[in-house]
């Protein structure tokens, strides 16, 4: 998923929660537009946060897979050796 698409959706959720929120309280779903941009605004950072953190993570499991594979075949050449 591209990081359009996560910040788009994640901003469209906190519009969705802003709704509802107000839906709860019994008022008018778009009472205060300035609200509703400023959820969307926090809720994109939100996504983008995500995001990175997400491709953050896959960095640092594809290096600590190259280190145990590497440690596994080591492992493996010492027992054929012996």
């Amino acid at each position: 998923m591209g990081l359009a698409t996560n910040v788009i959706g994640w901003g469209l959720f906190g519009v969705g929660v802003r709704a509802f929120s107000n839906g709860i309280q019994q008022r008018p779903f778009l009472d205060k537009p300035i609200t509703h941009a400023l959820t969307a605004v926090f809720f994109s950072g939100v996504g983008t946060f995500l995001y990175f953190g997400n491709e953050r993570m896959e960095e640092l499991i594809e290096k600590r897979k190259k280190i145990l594979l590497a440690n596994r075949n080591r492992r493996k050449e010492s027992e054929i050796n012996q």
